[in-house]
């Protein structure tokens, strides 16, 4: 079974056809690009996947059952977690807290538990911090811990919004231009991460991306959107050969 089926998908602003009969497959651990230029429509898809718009036609199951029209928070429980193109932390708190964050998606106490502080409340809030200082550490972060999120460098910014979506427990996670502002070495690391990540969480990963050399060194299959269509789906290899493609990022035929 696909991890994620969407078919037939589209949507409508006021009119305009954003995005039309969009069918996308994703299976366990893979990494998979959505590429196109820009304004085809890719973040618009991450939209419709995490329930910010709602779709005007289609579906989109995980693991066989629908989400549409499921709320942004069921959405996160269902195993669905993302990132976005413009880095949003909780830049005056702490790298651990932002962390914490993610992982209070799936607390196991009561609201009443957590209002009168009972003991079921602190043992929950130990285990997601030393949930969360293990995930720093496998990052290289855990001497940051203690920092504020807003201090750090770009680079570790995006690696501290990645942890925070990783601390939802996804099955899919959604990377929305992830190597956006990076340099070439920083570059070379996130590839590393992506890897490890699909690697050691047994998840997999869709990303928006426009540096194709990321691209085609990570992905395994790429799925090409040009004005809310598909034009193109296969491997990097065959991708990068394909006329339509050519032709959507250069304007020839």
């Amino acid at each position: 079974m696909a991890l994620l089926k969407v078919d037939n998908l589209g949507i409508t602003f006021g009119g305009l056809r954003a995005l039309d009969d969009v069918r996308i497959e994703i299976h366990p651990n893979e990494i998979i690009g959505l590429i196109g230029p820009n304004g085809a429509g890719k973040t618009t898809v991450f939209n419709l996947l995490t329930s910010v718009y709602a779709p005007s036609a289609g579906s989109i199951e995980l693991e066989g059952i629908s989400i549409v029209g499921k709320k942004s928070f069921e959405i996160i429980k269902h195993g669905i977690a993302r990132t976005f193109q413009n880095i949003r932390l909780f830049k005056d708190i702490s790298v651990i807290d932002n962390i914490r964050i993610g992982y209070h998606n799936n607390a196991n106490y009561s609201i009443l538990a957590g209002i009168l502080r009972l003991p079921s409340f602190w043992s929950e809030e130990k285990r997601m911090t030393e949930a969360a200082m293990q995930l720093l550490k496998m990052f290289n972060m855990e001497h940051l811990a203690e920092h504020r999120a807003g201090s750090l460098p770009y680079g570790q910014q995006r690696k501290l919004e990645i942890c925070r979506a990783l601390a939802t427990q996804p099955k899919l996670l959604l990377l929305d231009e992830p190597a956006a502002g990076m340099n070439p070495t920083e570059t070379r690391e996130l590839m590393e991460t992506i890897r490890f990540i699909r690697d050691h969480f047994q998840i997999s990963v869709l990303l928006i991306e426009h540096d194709m050399s990321l691209v085609m060194g990570l992905c395994e299959r790429l799925i090409v959107l040009d004005y809310g269509v598909i034009i193109a789906t296969g491997t990097p290899e065959e991708i990068k050969k394909n006329p339509k493609v050519i032709g959507a990022y250069l304007g020839g035929e």
